[in-house]
């Protein structure tokens, strides 16, 4: 990525600290670069693109590092979220991984009534921690796995429909079947060839048929566990439904389709965009939010994509009024 020489009145920026300079980051600001016998700054990385290595390695170059003085509130608000996560959230971090390993667990032996019972717990957990008072989104996706795994996924896809679902409105049953729903969305993948799911690059036509029938196994296997709430299970089988009735596995409309699959089926585009493959690199939070607000319309339902987009809009928010 080309970066601009700007000849600058340094006042007007604000000198960030690097600790929070790391690989997978991103953020809602741009950053400008200045070594010590330098007058002038450089726009050295651009809000909206997550940083890679070569990006750290770059801005680590530079003896300074600052954000534009109207972009200061987001680096305050990123920074105090930061060393909160490092500071407080440790617990946070052991619980996603716990719940990662059991998750893991699920996929390897999905026909687990042990399984599911530890899912719904771990969920309503969850939904507690949303659902209280000091809860902090920004903080909560800080620790989401940022490279796309089955499991990890399923983990990602459950806490954003979670988070989405409060800013819906949703009462703490609702989210927590919607929760629920959301970690076994891609159960039936564990019925599909390891080769093929963990494939190395785009699926073949006959490949991307076989993927596509992992939420029919899912749900099979939903009820064969026992589970009997029609959303949960329409979560399953249905959140590659599209309102436009283009989706799978059974042309769903609009109307026809569950509120769960569609709020199932908004984050697990969104996770899939952001996260990191082998053979593709994440579009970026503001990217992936932009394309999906304006090039998926006939796929996503819009009012669930507004809400999802002001989950990130009301975190900005917070930090304009705290500063």
């Amino acid at each position: 990525m080309s970066m601009s020489i700007c000849q600058m009145n340094t006042n007007r920026y604000y000198l960030i600290d690097k600790v929070i300079i790391n690989e997978n980051v991103e953020f809602f600001f741009d950053l400008y670069g200045k070594n010590k016998k330098e007058e002038s700054l450089s726009l050295i990385s651009i809000k909206g693109r997550k940083l890679l290595k070569h990006d750290i390695e770059n801005l680590m170059d530079y003896n300074f590092l600052y954000v534009h003085e109207d972009e200061k509130e987001f680096y305050s608000s990123y920074y105090k979220d930061y060393m909160s996560f490092k500071i407080i959230p440790k617990n946070m971090e052991k619980f996603y991984s716990n719940i990662g390993n059991i998750v893991n667990q699920m996929f390897e032996d999905p026909q687990s009534i042990k399984n599911v019972k530890e899912v719904e717990t771990i969920v309503n957990d969850m939904v507690t921690t949303i659902l209280h008072d000091n809860f902090s989104v920004s903080s909560f996706i800080t620790i989401l796995a940022s490279d796309y795994y089955t499991h990890t996924h399923s983990l990602n896809v459950s806490v954003y429909s979670l988070c989405l679902g409060k800013h819906m409105g949703l009462n703490q049953k609702d989210l927590e079947n919607l929760g629920t729903s959301a970690l076994l969305h891609d159960l039936g993948k564990s019925k599909i060839s390891d080769k093929i799911i963990n494939k190395n690059g785009v699926l073949t036509e006959h490949e991307f048929n076989e993927v596509k029938k992992h939420p029919m196994y899912g749900w099979a296997l939903a009820r064969q566990l026992g589970i009997t709430n029609k959303s949960i299970l329409a979560g399953i089988r249905n959140h590659h439904e599209r309102v436009d009735g283009t989706g799978y596995p059974d042309k769903l409309k609009n109307e026809q389709i569950d509120i769960f699959a569609k709020i199932i089926g908004v984050c697990d585009v969104f996770d899939a965009l952001t996260t990191n493959k082998t053979y593709k690199n994440s579009m970026g939070t503001f990217n992936t939010l932009v394309m999906m607000k304006k090039d998926m319309s006939k796929h996503l339902d819009s009012n669930i994509v507004n809400h999802f987009i002001g989950i990130f809009k009301e975190e900005m928010e917070k930090v304009q009024k705290n500063n």
